[in-house]
């Protein structure tokens, strides 16, 4: 469980300190803001809601019930960067991702890509027991020069591919690669297993190209990781 001093403080304070910033400065036109589907997904009624689009939020007594502690920063603070908006007058697009893949962009992996690269070497003992939307990092970066060059970009973005649990995720790249030692074992953690599905066509629709699939997505990633030295 992380407190609120290592995750929900930074996160809402940086948004808002970044937001106020701009609010001050008279050059800044528009604002593009990363959220996280984090933001929209964790609610008692996703299944009867699904396909999940940019007017749902995540229920913060739902993510306080299973200690989702990131959704809940998150949530806070992508309403907390829509009222400043709207109390500055900014001009605010902000851009959901789902959960990111692809290949490495820095020298070590992201807490993101060190999960992944656990569950394929079999490290952690268990994978998550999480139904999550997977996106590729190409079509996320596509996202976000789409929402601060296109005029017709407002309001939220979700920039989601298919959605899958860990386990299927898992027999997907076994069949692909079965010299790895994948996780075996499910965590039992409950909270984060909810079957549905996200609505993406509103950034479809503004111009993003057709979103990358979880083979092209985990191969990338795994190519990555093998040209890198990781695996």
């Amino acid at each position: 469980m992380l407190s609120s001093e290592t995750l929900i403080d930074p996160c809402i304070k940086g948004t808002l300190n970044v937001l106020s910033s701009c609010a001050k400065a008279t050059s800044v036109r528009r604002v593009v803001l990363t959220s996280s589907c984090s933001s929209i997904r964790y609610r008692d009624d996703v299944q009867l809601v699904s396909p999940l689009n940019e007017s749902h939020w995540s229920d913060l007594e739902y993510c306080k019930r299973y200690n989702m502690w990131y959704a809940y920063a998150k949530t806070i603070a992508e309403k907390e960067a829509w009222r400043v908006a709207e109390e500055s007058g900014i001009d605010l697009v902000v851009v959901n991702p789902s959960f990111v893949v692809g290949p490495l962009l820095t020298p070590q992996p992201t807490s993101t890509l060190q999960l992944i690269l656990a569950i394929i070497k079999g490290l952690g003992g268990e994978y998550p027991n999480t139904t999550v939307g997977f996106v590729h990092i190409d079509d996320v970066v596509a996202a976000h020069l789409l929402a601060m060059e296109e005029r017709k970009a407002s309001g939220r973005l979700i920039c989601s591919s298919s959605v899958a649990h860990w386990s299927e995720i898992i027999k997907m790249l076994r069949t692909k690669y079965p010299s790895y030692p994948f996780e075996d074992n499910c965590r039992s953690q409950k909270g984060d297993n909810n079957p549905h599905s996200m609505d993406s066509s509103k950034i479809i629709q503004l111009g993003l190209p057709p979103l990358k699939t979880l083979d092209q997505m985990f191969g990338d990633c795994i190519k990555s990781f093998q040209e890198k030295g990781f695996l």
